[in-house]
């Protein structure tokens, strides 16, 4: 019977090339999904089971059998080491409850091993704010009914609803010691850390440390990550477009996962948005994030301070 890896991506940490480029094409893996750019697992049951686990009150109902039985079915008679499921909505704001998820994924698959891709964290709040943030997507914050919220945010603007939850959303979700104990505790195949920031100063330790959770050649990751690369960084041109289209109440959506049409070839071309992060929310963010950082390099022993990560 095939291994089961659970790739818990969070979010803007190159988890879009994993699963479009890298997952799907290794020889070793059956690759569940998340599937790109249709956002569908290999079977209904699997997608309907983890968007159970993610988010289901537990005082309602008990997600974890139907995740054990969709993964059973896939597991048994797929014929190669490694089944992967891969989905950022694991360790995304919008789960209701990051330990639970953890503890639900191994209720149903006690023997899975874990794949957990990190970013530094005022990296991944600028990119998050660049895809996200701008459009006034996934803010996860309390407001009153009275309050009213522009469909374009500023990084100032932005930054001070996501503050307003300080242990929830966004916020949580960069607590990587805490959401990696989590992992490491119920987990006795262990846990595997990917920094995105290896895969440009070191692409070779970055495609051992993947391929050995996915127990395949390192090779074969190396070649699947040559030039692999999504989710670029969006134009000036696009945010204006973006923020024109809110206007008449067309979403931001449309700018991801883009086609090579000549009218998004010019949208795409052009200086790039918001380049850097706002000084005072990047001092939040460091000082937020420091402690945590320091624990979780003295416990993997990666070199986080220096891929830069800040470390107390």
């Amino acid at each position: 019977m095939s291994g089961v890896v659970f790739h818990v991506g969070l979010p803007k940490t190159g988890t879009t090339t994993l699963q479009k480029a890298v997952f799907p094409a290794l020889s070793g893996v059956a690759y569940a999904g998340k599937r790109i750019p249709g956002y569908g697992f290999a079977t209904q049951e699997l997608g309907a089971a983890l968007s159970s686990v993610i988010s289901a009150d537990s005082a309602l109902v008990d997600p974890v059998p139907a995740l054990r039985e969709a993964i059973e079915r896939l597991r048994a008679p797929c014929g190669v080491s490694t089944l992967v499921v891969s989905t950022e909505s694991l360790a995304h704001p919008a789960a209701r409850d990051l330990g639970l998820v953890a503890a639900r994924l191994a209720a149903a698959v006690p023997d899975a091993r874990i794949l957990i891709t990190l970013r530094a964290q005022e990296s991944l709040v600028l990119s998050w704010y660049r895809s996200h943030g701008r459009f006034a997507q996934y803010l996860f914050t309390h407001k009153s009914e009275s309050e009213r919220l522009d469909g374009s945010l500023t990084q100032r603007a932005w930054w001070d609803l996501v503050a307003r939850e300080p242990r929830a959303g966004l916020l949580a979700m960069l607590d990587y010691d805490r959401l990696v104990e989590c992992y490491t505790q119920r987990f006795a195949r262990g846990v595997t850390l990917l920094p995105l920031e290896l895969l440009s100063t070191d692409s070779k330790e970055y495609a051992a440390r993947l391929a050995a959770v996915l127990e395949v050649a390192p090779s074969e990751c190396a070649a699947r990550l040559t030039n692999a690369h999504e989710n670029r960084g969006l134009s000036a041109r696009e945010v204006f477009a973006g923020r024109l289209l809110g206007r008449f109440g067309v979403r931001a959506n449309f700018l991801e996962h883009r086609e090579r049409g000549a009218v998004r070839r010019w949208l795409a071309g052009g200086p790039a948005a918001d380049a850097e992060l706002d000084p005072t929310i990047a001092a939040r963010v460091r000082a937020e994030c420091a402690a945590g950082n320091a624990r979780l390099a003295a416990r993997s022993g990666l070199p986080l301070a220096a891929l830069g990560y800040t470390c107390a």
